[in-house]
């Protein structure tokens, strides 16, 4: 009798281990098609003000739309081709030229940079916190 409990736990073990393995297999690998943003995207486009948070060879300030954008991050097209992953930047987004216009800037970086055809970069940036003129606090 204690023979076969012995067998019969190895057994349990066994297959536990097995299960475990396989569970952290299907873990590591993520497939093409999940989702690993927190916020959905809006394809609808969006005027943004970007330009660099500090000192940069190419000075620049471009006003441009997003090619979609979340609550706290946007992806556009810029005419030039200075962007680099980790680079710190100004958003004002959304941007607007009318009068009472309500334009939150922020301080973002860029996350992600696509080769697109014809030369062009895809740059997607997250906007790390909103940043306040005046009593305001910074929230996030």
């Amino acid at each position: 009798m204690i023979i076969a409990l012995g067998a019969l736990r190895a057994l349990m073990i066994e297959r536990l281990e097995a299960v475990a393995a396989r569970s952290r297999q299907n873990h590591m690998v993520r497939s093409a098609s999940e989702e690993r943003r927190k916020k959905t995207r809006t394809k609808l486009p969006q005027m943004v003000r970007v330009r660099p948070s500090g000192p940069t060879p190419e000075d620049f300030d471009e006003i441009l739309p997003t090619v979609n954008a979340s609550r706290n991050s946007v992806y556009f097209v810029p005419q030039n081709g200075v962007f680099a992953v980790d680079m710190r930047v100004f958003v004002t987004y959304p941007y607007a030229t009318g009068p009472g216009a309500i334009n939150q800037e922020f301080v973002g970086r860029v996350t992600r940079v696509d080769n697109l055809a014809g030369e062009k970069q895809g740059v997607a940036v997250e906007l790390l916190m909103p940043i306040y003129v005046g009593a305001k606090e910074t929230i996030r």
